[in-house]
């Protein structure tokens, strides 16, 4: 081998363990722990405990006022408590703080898909689907498989389709609820 080759080689390996090392370090430094009462909130939303989701994701937002998920996950609980007018006006807030924030857009989508306000269902799925189109593909078979969800849920994309298709059809011909799927339509969750 040259001089000149194994100079370079050097230098080369020289700056991928800088690299690598300065990866390492800038880690360590900017590691934040998750909150503890957001896991658990998390994980009590998941089992459907909705009250006590809500009251750990309220506990959670105390202790850190700028996490927005803790503040969707509100908005997600007081919804699937039957709170409409409050989920409604806490995914608005979290929409003022952060108006490209794609969870909060999906699920107040959801919301008014719920509450019967397809325009405005239509309105905030396209402004999901917009800012974020791998929302279009819906849940991964391994998130399906770890949440235990044994069916293909619609994704927003669809819904979007045939809520504009069924509005499109003669108001008697409408068929925009369907109960016992509906319930079976998990939220969208990043």
């Amino acid at each position: 081998m040259s001089l000149r080759y194994k100079f370079i080689r050097n230098i080369a390996i020289l700056f991928g363990l800088l690299t690598l090392a300065w990866v390492i370090y800038d880690s360590i430094k900017n590691y934040k722990s998750l909150n503890s009462d957001y896991l658990k909130a998390n994980s009590n939303y998941l089992e459907k405990n909705y009250k006590e989701s809500l009251d750990l994701y309220i506990k959670a937002e105390k202790s850190e006022p700028n996490n927005l998920y803790a503040l969707e996950g509100q908005a997600r609980s007081l919804l699937r408590l039957g709170k409409i007018e409050q989920a409604e006006k806490a995914f608005i807030y979290v929409l003022e703080k952060d108006s490209s924030f794609i969870p909060a857009l999906t699920n107040i989508g959801i919301l008014y898909d719920i509450k019967g306000d397809y325009e405005q269902a239509i309105i905030y799925y396209g402004k999901a689907l917009e800012k974020e189109i791998k929302i279009a593909k819906g849940m991964s078979f391994f998130k399906r498989f770890l949440k235990n969800i044994q069916f293909k849920p619609s994704n927003i994309e669809e819904r979007l389709n045939y809520i504009r298709n069924q509005l499109k059809l003669p108001k008697d011909d409408r068929k925009l609820k369907n109960i016992k799927i509906d319930k079976l339509q998990p939220d969208f969750q990043m």
